[in-house]
């Protein structure tokens, strides 16, 4: 099905088929007004619409590809205008004195059988009939230059809109990509340093934590690349990095983690690692043996929810802050790929610091 849309419909709908199928209708009109009186062959109707039109061809294309573009998109109107005045008096002789040649060559023929707009055209002028006659046909063609120019407006402002936008998400996706990108070492400082610990005490955990690292790493070398991936794979990378983390702490019954969904979803790839992150170098540096976690993960009817609790305890002289490099990079990712449709609440007690995301997806 793609594949048609592609090499078939889209360009049977493109500008310049567009602009087949309007002239073509622009032709039957006259060529089907009436068809009962016609008195000539067919083909002098043929002949003196193919006149006609192509005058008003030129005349719109003129406007349309020329005065349009030069003058009124670079709001020169005054300029515009005198042009514009200028191009309608020509057309208008053009197309009355093509009209009264045919029509003196086939006296009988009605100008709505060869126009789609009908004027006053004698075949024997004098000079105030001829000036009426311009007149009505400068009306005319006025008329139709003032639809043509607003369809052409309309035109052009869906497709600088268009491109507008298309500036717009390719801005997003490079910054959502520096972003994502930041993350990864962020994510490898705060993990090495981890391991140089496990190093230094020579634990014999350190091979175990060193394949989990190796695991994520290949996740966000190789899986995490997309602007959407499925849920489940990251709910696996979640419990891998928590397992990784939970290695070097005291075992506990104190830590909640919850990662659920009514659905495999496609989320933004590793939205959850700075709150991650967060808990288990801040919450977990306080000498303590009463550590406590509590991270939830839930998505339900397109609505995600991240919510953590943890220890917090700011040292001396430190202030309460509102996360570090982590969290500020998560709230620049939500405003770009959810703006107006998210909320991240942070709050801090004398011994809690509590996250609060909320984002439909």
């Amino acid at each position: 099905m793609k594949w048609v849309i592609r090499y078939i419909l889209k360009p049977l709908w493109s500008r310049p088929m567009r602009n087949i199928y309007f002239w073509l209708l622009m032709i039957s009109i006259p060529i089907n007004n009436d068809t009962a009186n016609h008195i000539y062959p067919v083909k002098v109707y043929y002949f003196g619409t193919a006149i006609t039109i192509s005058i008003l061809m030129a005349y719109t294309f003129a406007n349309n590809l020329w005065l349009m573009p030069r003058y009124l998109r670079n709001k020169q109107y005054g300029r515009y205008t005198l042009l514009a005045v200028s191009l309608t008096f020509i057309a208008s002789v053009i197309f009355m004195e093509s009209v009264r040649a045919l029509m003196t060559q086939y006296p009988k023929l009605s100008i709505h059988h060869i126009s789609v707009f009908s004027t006053p055209i004698s075949l024997k002028p004098t000079v105030e009939t001829w000036f009426y006659e311009l007149w009505w046909c400068f009306g005319g063609l006025a008329l139709w230059l003032f639809l043509m120019s607003t369809a052409w407006y309309m035109n052009d402002y869906a497709r600088q809109q268009k491109l507008l936008e298309a500036i717009e998400k390719k801005q997003i996706e490079t910054e959502l990509h520096f972003l994502k990108n930041q993350v990864n070492p962020h994510f490898l400082f705060n993990t090495l340093n981890n391991l140089y610990g496990l190093a230094l005490k020579k634990s014999d955990i350190a091979p175990d934590a060193i394949l989990r690292l190796s695991s994520i790493l290949r996740y966000m070398l190789y899986e995490s690349n997309g602007e959407r991936v499925s849920f489940e794979k990251e709910k696996e990378i979640m419990q891998a990095y928590i397992q990784l983390e939970l290695l070097r702490l005291p075992p506990s019954q104190d830590y909640t983690f919850n990662i659920t969904s009514d659905k495999d979803y496609l989320v933004p790839p590793l939205l959850w690692l700075p709150v991650l992150e967060n808990i288990f170098k801040h919450g977990t540096k306080i000498i303590t043996d009463k550590y406590f976690i509590d991270f939830n993960v839930h998505i339900e009817n397109n609505v995600m929810t991240i919510q953590s609790r943890n220890n917090y305890k700011p040292a001396n002289g430190e202030a309460k802050q509102a996360g570090g490099i982590g969290l500020e990079n998560l709230r620049k990712r939500l405003a770009l790929l959810y703006p107006d449709r998210h909320s991240i609440d942070i709050a801090t007690t004398a011994d809690t610091y509590s996250i609060n995301i909320r984002t439909a997806i």
